[in-house]
């Protein structure tokens, strides 16, 4: 199952100069050394590797915590974590290789399990953990390679696709400017959380309220035998304000709204963020006594926001490349370049180069993968038509090189993944107009009304052949549209549910303008930050079904909390 959402309480700009001596980052010094030696007492081995990386991740991580005015968690995290690719054989044929079976589980191949290094920069200590790290992943890689050697009858891939690609080794260094967050501003952001959740708690029928600030400053370095060398900074920050009322029937409604930003500074004003509160407030006052939506297929609404989780689980898992190796995958747009597989008025890009737009930060942005593969904008469906594949290193058939869309989580192997997807539409049509076809949809099909889904808190969805390929998107704040011109009905407790080949030819229009949803997406090689930026849609039909509710019963004793 692959997901996507707005949460992100978890351990795991882009100006850069050109790479200088290592004796600007003592840790990236220790790694080029420890390189060398591991690559040059291997060689002397049987079955030597052709190729080994090491990729450290150290994430400074802050989170301020809190609930109902008072401060909850306050921490401070500092950790660093290495993994090391061991590939022996030969590009063409390695211990990766998949049979096309195990085409899932056939990335891990050849990767150690992360390791914890010191987050000292002493090189002994570093030395000995590389040591055994290695040593572990040599013997590994050597294993897996000779129970390869001998062909499966199931392998469909053959020798047509080779294991892993060649690619021109890069050198780019970036210096450390992410710098943590003083007493002051932490003092500061604790007495703004407080005002944040005290504000929203002061409903007798909200069951919790809860802000957080998560500050993330992760250093990413990259070393391979090829001759790459990559030090690179990716600073993630959110604030979120999540908030659960009791409804009149006993089940809890939530709610959420989230912030990101490269720093402190870009957050929106004190002013903004209450306001902000006070909405939610107001919304969780309605969600009380919104009616649960009925099971339903008919015409629906997706505003850019929701339309971009779509678009993220019907369309972007399915062009991730490195799952046409498997064959338990549903390869649904296998042997589809050049064939209409969307409406002719969207195109599809994932550039994950873009760093904001409108002035909102884009979550997917990033100068090299996890592979040290420069990140590129690739087309994948153009006019309606499909064009391209996301690629890392692992080359799918027809395609041979990686266009920096290799991913991971730190300690993770990477894996082709989204990074900033663009629906993309030469024209669209103004909120209003969609709303009148809509209506007018619902009007043809016999329906009273339809839906329009405003926000939404994430999605998910399977890909595999051994489970029905279905995505589900997960809406917080959903309105019954009439047909016959009465107000808009809030309603709460639903889902949009379907497969994604019925649903793209039911895609009627596009709105003219973008919005940007930031989330983590989690699927093989972890949880990794995304964006998705698209207009509204209307579809002509599609299903929902009610969502799984949590009852909760009224407390015995009287609230603390007193509404003023």
């Amino acid at each position: 199952m692959h997901k996507l959402t707005v949460a992100a309480v978890a351990v795991w700009l882009l100006s850069g100069v050109t790479f200088r001596a290592s004796a600007q980052d003592k840790l990236e010094g220790i790694l080029q050394n420890e390189l060398g030696k591991v690559y040059d007492g291997l060689k002397q081995q049987p079955q030597p590797p052709y190729f080994i990386d090491f990729r450290v991740n150290q994430m400074k991580m802050w989170m301020l915590q809190c609930s109902s005015g008072s401060l909850t968690g306050d921490q401070h995290v500092a950790t660093r974590v290495l993994t090391v690719g061991m590939r022996v054989g030969s590009y063409q044929r390695d211990n990766s290789h998949s049979t096309g079976e195990d085409g899932e589980n056939s990335f891990m191949q050849g990767y150690s399990f992360p390791q914890l290094l010191p987050i000292e920069d002493d090189s002994l200590a570093i030395s000995q953990s590389v040591w055994l790290t290695s040593d572990l992943g040599f013997k590994q890689a050597r294993q897996s390679f000779k129970g390869m050697n001998i062909q499966s009858a199931s392998d469909t891939l053959g020798g047509k696709v080779a294991d892993f690609s060649q690619e021109k080794p890069v050198q780019y260094f970036e210096p450390d400017t992410m710098p943590g967050p003083t007493a002051d501003e932490l003092d500061h952001w604790k007495d703004e959380l407080r005002s944040l959740s005290a504000f929203v708690a002061r409903d007798t029928n909200v069951v919790n309220s809860e802000a957080v600030l998560l500050i993330m400053n992760e250093r990413i370095y990259y070393l391979n035998t090829e001759g790459t060398r990559v030090v690179q900074n990716r600073p993630r920050l959110q604030l979120q304000l999540m908030a659960t009322v009791r409804t009149v029937g006993g089940n809890l409604a939530p709610l959420f709204k989230s912030y990101y930003a490269t720093s402190l500074k870009e957050f929106p004003s004190n002013e903004v963020l209450m306001k902000d509160a006070a909405d939610m407030a107001n919304l969780l006052g309605e969600l009380r006594t919104a009616p649960q939506a009925e099971p339903y297929a008919g015409p629906v609404m997706l505003s850019p926001e929701a339309a971009g989780v779509f678009f993220h689980e019907i369309f972007g898992h399915r062009v991730e490349g490195q799952r046409l190796n498997n064959e338990n995958d549903g390869q649904t747009f296998k042997d589809k370049i050049g064939k209409k597989v969307l409406f002719p008025g969207l195109s599809v890009v994932f550039d994950p180069t873009a760093s904001t737009l409108d002035g909102v930060k884009l979550f997917g942005n990033y100068k090299y993968d996890d592979q040290g593969v420069l990140g590129q904008p690739v087309t994948v469906v153009e006019k309606g038509v499909l064009k391209n594949f996301l690629m890392s290193r692992t080359p799918t058939e027809g395609i041979a090189q990686s266009n920096g869309h290799g991913r991971a989580q730190m300690g993770r192997a990477p894996f082709s993944r989204q990074s900033n997807l663009f629906v993309k539409f030469s024209s669209g049509d103004s909120d209003a107009e969609l709303r009148k076809l809509l209506i007018k949809e619902c009007r043809k099909q016999g329906k009273a009304y339809g839906y329009y889904f405003k926000e939404v808190y994430g999605g998910f969805t399977t890909t595999m052949r051994f489970s029905p390929n279905v995505f589900n998107i997960l809406p917080t704040v959903v309105y019954r549209i009439y047909a016959d011109g009465r107000p808009d009905e809030l309603v709460r407790g639903v889902t949009l549910i379907g497969t994604p080949l019925a649903v793209f030819s039911e895609i009627v229009a596009n709105g003219d303008k973008s919005g940007v949803f930031n989330g983590f997406c989690t699927a093989e090689s972890g949880s990794i930050p995304v964006a998705t930026i698209s207009p509204a849609l209307v579809i002509k039909k599609i299903e929902t079904q009610k969502m799984p509710e949590e009852s909760a019963q009224l407390p015995q004793l009287s609230s603390p909390i007193v509404k003023p």
